[in-house]
């Protein structure tokens, strides 16, 4: 039997962060040695218009700066 590697699917990610950009509050969706697949809710302001966009974003390893899985705040 394989051993799972990364993260696994559904973990909630509280802040993934890259060198350009951070997505908050994220869904894994799939993680192996190559990357990260998650889901991330946004809010989106195009010509005017202001809707919430469900994004699926795949973001190779080696772009991620850190991903923070839990705060807790005391």
């Amino acid at each position: 039997m394989a051993t799972p590697t990364g993260l696994m699917v559904g973990v909630k990610i509280k802040e993934i962060a890259t060198k350009d950009h951070s997505y908050t509050n994220c869904t894994v969706l799939h993680s192996d040695g190559i990357g990260l697949v998650f889901e991330v809710q946004r809010t989106v302001s195009e010509g005017g218009t202001i809707e919430n966009v469900v994004s699926q974003v795949l973001v190779p390893w080696v772009n991620i700066n850190y991903v923070l899985l839990v705060e807790e705040r005391t």
